[in-house]
């Protein structure tokens, strides 16, 4: 019988330290908002040119900047850029949210980055049937423009580039 209730008590023991183990190191995904779905995200955050209001360089700015995390500001497009070697942070880079590839159709959105390589926008941006980044670099070097040819519907650039994908990197 003693044998037996320590048997439940290190096996209730072991499943309680799981649970709050678990409740320390699981991290949820990213809940990107919808558009109309802004409501307590504060106001209006833009990065610019020559700003230093980012962190985190690399990181995937929307596990903390989306309702109802630690984040200020609910971003509905950011992301980090290196330079082309992916040694070093890209400053002040541009990119673009076209309807078509290869800069194509409709420009929907312009974010330019700041000085320490991040580029975000609070700015409600509807994807509708998905948009096409384009990445513009120096003007003059090898390989100034960047395009994805595949449609994007949400701006969590981090969240595959530099994870499921090479890091942005641009001359």
């Amino acid at each position: 019988m003693r044998r037996r209730k320590i048997s439940f008590i290190l096996v209730l023991t072991t499943v309680a330290i799981t649970l709050i183990s678990q409740s320390f190191v699981a991290v949820p995904a990213a809940n990107i908002p919808s558009p109309g779905d802004m409501s307590n995200c504060g106001p209006v955050m833009v990065s610019k040119a020559n700003g230093i209001g980012s962190h985190f360089f690399g990181i995937n700015c929307q596990s903390c900047h989306v309702k109802r995390r630690k984040g200020t500001g609910c971003f509905i497009v950011a992301g980090s850029v290196y330079d082309e070697d992916r040694s070093k942070i890209y400053k002040n880079p541009v990119v673009k949210l076209y309807t078509q590839p290869r800069a194509g159709g409709k420009l929907v959105a312009t974010i330019t980055g700041d000085k320490l390589g991040n580029f975000y926008t609070t700015k409600e941006i509807d994807f509708g049937g998905g948009l096409f980044a384009t990445l513009i670099g120096t003007p003059g070097v090898k390989e100034p423009i960047k395009h994805m040819l595949r449609p994007i519907f949400t701006g969590d650039c981090n969240n595959c580039h530099g994870r499921n994908f090479e890091p942005l990197g641009i001359d």
